[in-house]
């Protein structure tokens, strides 16, 4: 990581005066990750951006240039969305990127590229929040098939003249995690940001934890060997703010945060510097992760098994047995197996994830 020793700098001066590097895979490669404006503010701050071919630095400073507009934006809708909801005594936690963005994690405002904008409210709130935003212009942008009180989150809204489609949730994470991460902890440890009022942001701590557990269990990542290089950034700076090995007695899978810790500092090439500790599941996760990178027909391959794999044994199986003893669970699933677009939806789902994979 640069910054942290100034050899990296130089290696990568190097690489570039050796013309090793072959930039189309790299601009794709950061592209994919949405990092290329944390990569521009990197090397411009470290003075490598002369060093990089000229059309190259330019698309770079574009991407950028781009990306602080839009971010600007969302400041802007962040602004009016607490505005809407503090006129009705609603005080949202806004969450991942756009907490992260409002509680200035970010050397910059253009530096991180942001999705939608995720919020938590209290469950009282939580549908009187959708109906309010709904009030300004919202519409849902997909259909849904469960009843919607069994969401995590709010069907994605959206606006035509906002830049960010809105996810409101009334849990933070999915229900099995519920355990060890839910609302009433993340209430008690929020914290409020200087740059807007009447809004929250989760605790440093609890931003950590909630990376890990959208990147590695929310996503499956410690399944698929795969890392977003964006959530590692964000993680690399939380650990500048507390230490990551504070938050492993809070994460009930200590054995996957540890592997996903080690590996940033692997990735960031600062090791045990970064995190202290190893184990197993860290070396199996690193293998899974090389194996991906070098063997476009493992990567293709273990990746499609665990798809489908968790689709019929999560998905189908066990929802299917949930459903016995489960009455909301077998609502959900007559709901979906008697509507004609759940099945088109679910067939465009399978089509566009092995589209991708070509």
């Amino acid at each position: 990581m640069l910054g942290e020793d100034p050899r990296f700098k130089e290696e990568i001066i190097d690489k570039i005066s050796s013309d090793s590097i072959d930039w189309t895979k790299f601009v794709m490669l950061c592209s994919n990750h949405l990092i290329l404006p944390s990569i521009y503010l990197k090397f411009k701050s470290h003075g490598i951006l002369e060093y990089l071919p000229g059309e190259l630095a330019e698309h770079l400073q574009d991407i950028y240039d781009l990306n602080l507009i839009r971010n600007r934006q969302i400041l802007d809708q962040l602004h009016e969305i607490t505005a809407t909801l503090n006129r009705n005594d609603v005080y949202p936690i806004f969450l991942k990127g756009s907490g992260n963005l409002l509680d200035e994690l970010y050397s910059d405002i253009g530096e991180r590229i942001l999705g939608d904008i995720d919020f938590l409210v209290p469950k009282k709130d939580w549908l009187l929040t959708a109906h309010l935003l709904e009030k300004e212009g919202y519409e849902i942008t997909l259909p849904y098939y469960q009843e919607i009180e069994r969401l995590k989150h709010y069907p994605r809204i959206a606006k035509p003249d906002r830049p960010a489609v809105l996810e409101i949730h009334q849990l933070p994470v999915n229900e099995q995690y519920q355990s060890w991460f839910n609302p009433e902890m993340i209430d008690r440890d929020k914290k409020t940001v200087g740059i807007l009022n009447g809004c929250y942001v989760l605790s440093d701590s609890h931003k950590i934890i909630l990376n890990f557990i959208h990147s590695q269990l929310g996503h499956m990542g410690h399944l698929y060997g795969i890392v977003s290089l964006r959530d590692l950034y964000d993680l690399y700076l939380l650990s500048k703010r507390i230490p990551l090995q504070q938050t492993i007695p809070n994460i009930k899978t200590p054995k996957k945060a540890i592997a996903y810790f080690s590996f940033a500092g692997k990735a960031f090439g600062l090791d045990e510097s970064f995190y202290p500790e190893r184990n197993f599941a860290a070396w199996i996760f690193a293998k899974k992760h090389g194996l991906n990178l070098r063997s476009v027909f493992f990567y293709h391959t273990y990746r499609s098994i665990v798809y489908v794999g968790q689709r019929i044994l999560v998905g189908y199986i066990g929802q299917m047995i949930q459903s016995i003893y489960s009455k909301k669970v077998r609502q959900s699933v007559i709901n979906r197996l008697t509507n004609r677009q759940w099945y088109i939806d679910h067939w465009h789902s399978y089509a566009s994830f092995f589209i991708r994979e070509k």
